[in-house]
């Protein structure tokens, strides 16, 4: 295609993958001075910085620092956002239809990401609370609050269902939540987290070292931990294990793993345990034009290999590659595969505290929870909205979370 030609470039969804996407090919179609409109389409009018919401569920971050509008992202230029719905993406046609009407492309970018895997556990998808929009993870943190000001017994429960990443840092800032805002503002109230997992531990991904270490600094902070039977049931009052057992809890937060949704927007056959398949190049399998990234694509490490995982940092870095790799195909230019390598992980463990496995070495305590913090701030974009957002984290190291409830009329 000459660089010449109008080139349309359509981007669905705006996670972490869509969100570096955009922010990638805008910067280098203005560079290589290309005629070029990319439209943004979401069914929210802002990004939600997922890995942040778990803060914000619990008072320890505002809103607007998990969330940016998207129209401040195409302030001043020739690019668009809709805001609708995605219904199906035609690749013959090359065109997507959505909520709002029909967009045609000549570039796309599926970046759908996921939804919650319930499992099939029944009463969880009407019970259990979990942090994956930041709509939910306010309505999570409300359900809280209600719980604190309007329960008239003493202890309030809260079960986490799931022992992995998004579990771990739940459970880290309700235990600091335990241990500071609700022992200072509710001295009459107690916080009991637990989480539940069917394995034998907690992390199962990360080294057993990591493992310990984490487990031991929940306990200290007064985590409960319920290993080796999986919950079968979700009820309004607490869990049922497979064991038979009932476990009674005021609030039950589902964490267990990731529900795939891409063959609800591509044709079956071009997915896989419902991610949608990329070749090296992350572009769906048969089609040049089309691209798939983050939760929704299943990208393999090589051939044969096993898929990428669902995490921040992949969806982060594909992002920027189909970015490049979209102009370098204006240009009919080649360009090297994708390789995922990563940087390391970093976890916060309540406030104050986190993990930073980097190569095999793993560092632990404030230095990096500090690390984590930098990093994500260092997503954001602009200069004003990095500075608003490192002074707000500060004041709010020397007060209180927003303890407010709204509830619906």
């Amino acid at each position: 295609m000459s660089q010449n030609t109008h080139t349309k470039i359509v981007i669905l969804g705006t996670g972490i993958g869509g969100y570096e996407a955009f922010r990638t090919v805008r910067r280098e179609i203005k560079k290589a001075n290309i005629n070029a409109e990319i439209t943004i389409v979401d069914k929210n009018n802002y990004f939600t910085f997922v890995p942040l919401l778990h803060e914000v569920a619990t008072g320890s971050v505002e809103s607007t620092h998990a969330s940016i509008p998207l129209r401040e992202l195409v302030y001043n230029t020739n690019h668009r956002f809709i805001q609708a719905r995605v219904e199906s993406v035609d690749r013959v046609k090359k065109e997507i239809h959505t909520s709002g009407g029909v967009i045609a492309y000549d570039y796309c970018v599926l970046a759908l990401g996921s939804t919650i895997n319930y499992f099939g556990t029944p009463g969880a998808d009407t019970y259990a609370h979990h942090v994956r929009t930041l709509e939910d993870a306010l309505h999570l943190k409300y359900a809280l609050v209600q719980k604190l000001e309007t329960c008239v017994r003493d202890e309030i429960v809260v079960t986490i269902v799931g022992g992995g990443y998004t579990g771990i840092e739940i459970a880290g800032q309700y235990a600091t939540l335990r241990n500071g805002d609700i022992e200072k503002l509710y001295p009459h109230k107690k916080l009991h987290v637990r989480i539940i997992d069917p394995g034998t531990s907690i992390l199962s991904h990360m080294k057993k070292e990591v493992q310990i270490r984490v487990r031991q600094r929940l306990e200290q902070m007064g985590v409960e931990f319920v290993f080796g039977s999986p919950v079968i049931e979700v009820k309004q009052d607490g869990v049922v294990l497979g064991t038979g057992e009932k476990l009674v809890s005021d609030i039950v937060v589902w964490a267990a793993g990731f529900g795939n949704i891409g063959h609800q927007f591509v044709e079956e056959v071009a997915c896989e345990k419902g991610r949608v398949r990329v070749d090296e190049h992350l572009r769906i399998i048969g089609d040049e034009y089309c691209y798939a990234i983050g939760d929704i694509a299943c990208a393999r490490t090589q051939e044969g290999g096993v898929p990428y995982p669902q995490l921040a940092e992949v969806a982060h870095k594909q992002g920027r590659y189909v970015g490049r790799h979209i102009v370098s195909a204006i240009h009919e230019k080649p360009m090297k595969p994708f390789i995922f390598i990563s940087r390391g992980q970093l976890m916060p463990v309540g406030d104050w505290y986190g993990v930073a496995v980097i190569g095999n070495r793993a560092i632990y305590g404030w230095l990096a929870w500090w690390l984590r913090r930098t990093v994500y701030v260092m997503y954001m974009p602009g200069l004003l909205r990095k500075l608003r957002i490192i002074f707000d984290w500060t004041i709010h190291s020397f007060g209180f979370g927003h303890f407010i409830h709204i509830e619906k009329k």
